[in-house]
């Protein structure tokens, strides 16, 4: 009997989670395909314009689901935009001075991102961790700090006149149709999926969020825990910063600006707590495809980029107003 009702509540809080955002989900794709043949734009709702929103939105999706397991764990991390802007400068000025063989140095490059993000994640966990700084105030000075050094270390120019191979990670089509980088990320989401809901280290997550005290407790190495956290997002946020330069073809210290934000709305709006304890990487693709689709549409009918932002800023309210509704769910 236990058992069935602990499995009828697993199901019941799916079913909340999922349903809503499904038919948010829905209910965007009719709007705007309706008020774009209006305007004479049809095709919104095509599979072809889903992949390229997709694709668009890989970039945020990585950093979204290395943001979900520090959310959980009642954190936050406001520096993953200066991280992808300095994985990207890295990168490209590690290629651009290797020269030949450009493999080679790519390489290289994406090595030395991938540290550096590494390396950031690791500042953040040890302010948390070891010094018992708020999540926001640590992340908010590496945020300003980075974002400083990417603009020091390229003189606040972006790094172009790349070789052509360094276009592949962020261009390259693997199957017509289907951008290698939508598949990084769908391979990412479930390797996510698989180690917060399959592993031990997941239920660690899980457990802190819920209570940390507790946790502790129980035996669960609390500061250990949390400092991969922070690690594993500073890594995925550089691997999207890697991306996105090599989508761009240049490593810029400007990109990255405000991701955060849409990376947070993306993982709550996906049904992650804000006050820790609850969330699946499920959860977060659905609500990085309600915010992404929410954000073409509006490009595709013609509203500009500070409308956009105005809508997203009620989109978090909305996700957080809800989020406290269904607290005791």
């Amino acid at each position: 009997m236990p058992e069935r009702g602990r499995s009828f509540a697993g199901t019941r809080r799916l079913v909340l989670t999922f349903a809503p955002l499904l038919s948010a989900l829905v209910l965007e794709l009719i709007v705007f395909e309706v008020l774009g043949r209006r305007q004479g734009v049809p095709g919104f709702a095509s599979v072809e314009s889903l992949i390229a929103v997709l694709n668009q939105s890989a970039v945020l999706g990585i950093m979204a689901v290395g943001m979900t397991f520090v959310i959980i764990t009642g954190g936050i991390d406001l520096s993953v935009g200066s991280i992808v802007a300095l994985s990207g400068v890295l990168c490209a000025m590690i290629v651009q001075w290797g020269g030949s063989p450009a493999w080679l140095w790519l390489i290289v490059g994406m090595g030395a991102a991938l540290l550096s993000g590494a390396a950031a994640g690791a500042v953040a966990g040890a302010l948390v961790t070891r010094f018992a700084i708020p999540p926001f105030i640590a992340t908010l000075a590496l945020m300003s700090s980075l974002r400083g050094l990417a603009n020091l270390i390229t003189d606040g120019k972006p790094i172009s006149d790349l070789p052509d191979s360094y276009m592949y990670l962020g261009r390259h089509h693997l199957v017509p149709g289907l951008p290698l980088s939508v598949l990084l990320i769908l391979g990412i989401i479930v390797a996510g999926a698989i180690a917060l809901n399959h592993t031990r280290f997941g239920r660690q997550v899980l457990a802190i969020g819920g209570n940390e005290e507790a946790a502790r407790l129980s035996g669960v190495p609390v500061r250990r825990v949390k400092f991969f956290v922070y690690l594993i997002c500073g890594v995925l946020s550089a691997l999207a910063g890697v991306i996105l330069s090599s989508r761009l073809g240049s490593g810029s210290p400007k990109v990255g600006v405000a991701d955060e934000l849409a990376v947070i709305a993306a993982v709550v709006v996906g049904g992650t707590s804000l006050s820790g304890g609850r969330g699946s990487i499920g959860g977060t693709l659905v609500g990085l495809l309600v915010v992404a689709v929410l954000n073409s549409g509006l490009t595709w009918i013609g509203v500009e980029t500070f409308g956009q932002q105005v809508v997203l800023g009620l989109v978090i309210l909305g996700a957080v107003m809800l989020d406290r509704l269904k607290g005791g769910v």
